[in-house]
């Protein structure tokens, strides 16, 4: 009899309406984020932000000049359509393609036919002026592999050296993930605490949304959720059929939209996990050990 008293106590824990009111916020925070992912990618592509990141990560490991030179070869140029610059050079082709520049420049000659002495010759003459020969020059190795050697330690270091671009253009995309965020949060007038009091005053809202943020947390990866983000949209109260009349209400909004921009941030990723665990707790009905 104890035994049954506590699972219906701990099922109807389960089933409190804060627990669908829980899950509705967090599947709104899982589509909103996926729709400012969207207009992020759209943006990226637009202003060309991975390439231009790439650009000047390399202009800094290099220099300008060698960057320059490094750009206009056949192996980097051919890797994005004409008049664009590629978002991604493998290490190494990279460190390739500099030899290749660096061969040419100062020993006149393919760097794949330098012998090991030769490569000891053209990291020589390159100017002191030029960054990379500091760089050269403590990856170098004396013996007979010294070419290929020479090649793979600095194929090593670009790939450190990408570690760090892929960091800045992290930093980057989450001042543009937030902006968007900001951006459409205002546009549909998202605003969080609007969201939870109906989920908490709509009985048929709460119930509808809940049993959605169920079914889509059944699904394997967020990714699965992109192509019906704009109409998942539609299940929310959100819109600006109702426009705040005072100033107290406009205060409230506009601590709802930073909460849920605070929360778009985070991405859709990080809901997506939280909403799968919230899901299983409800789904679990709180079933007491043996």
């Amino acid at each position: 009899m104890a035994r049954q008293n506590y699972e219906k106590v701990v099922a109807a824990m389960f089933d409190h309406p804060i627990i669908d009111i829980a899950l509705g916020l967090i599947l709104f925070y899982v589509v909103l984020s996926l729709v400012a992912s969207a207009v992020q990618e759209w943006v990226a592509s637009l202003f060309a932000l991975r390439s231009k990141n790439l650009r000047s990560g390399i202009q800094t490991l290099i220099g300008d000049e060698l960057a320059q030179k490094v750009y206009m070869h056949p192996l980097i140029k051919n890797l994005a359509k004409r008049d664009k610059l590629p978002s991604y050079i493998a290490p190494k082709t990279l460190s390739t393609v500099l030899l290749e520049v660096i061969s040419k420049e100062n020993g006149g000659k393919s760097y794949a036919t330098c012998t090991a002495d030769e490569v000891l010759g053209i990291v020589d003459r390159i100017y002191e002026g030029n960054p990379v020969k500091a760089i050269l020059n403590a990856l170098i190795d004396g013996g007979e592999d010294a070419p290929d050697v020479l090649k793979d330690r600095l194929a090593g270091w670009f790939d450190e050296g990408m570690a760090r671009i892929s960091g800045w253009y992290k930093r980057q995309a989450s001042l543009v993930i937030f902006i968007v965020a900001a951006v459409v949060t205002v546009a549909t007038n998202a605003d969080s605490i609007h969201m939870a009091e109906e989920l908490w005053q709509n009985d048929a809202l709460r119930t509808q949304i809940a049993a959605q943020a169920q079914a889509a947390a059944q699904k394997g990866d967020v990714s699965e959720l992109e192509g019906d983000a704009l109409e998942g949209l539609e299940s929310f109260p959100i819109g600006w059929e109702v426009v705040p009349e005072c100033g107290t209400d406009w205060l409230k909004s506009i601590l709802g939209w930073l909460i849920t921009i605070a929360a778009v941030s985070l991405g859709a990723p990080f809901w997506f996990d939280l909403l799968g665990k919230v899901a299983n707790l409800k789904g679990a009905g709180g079933k007491p050990k043996s």
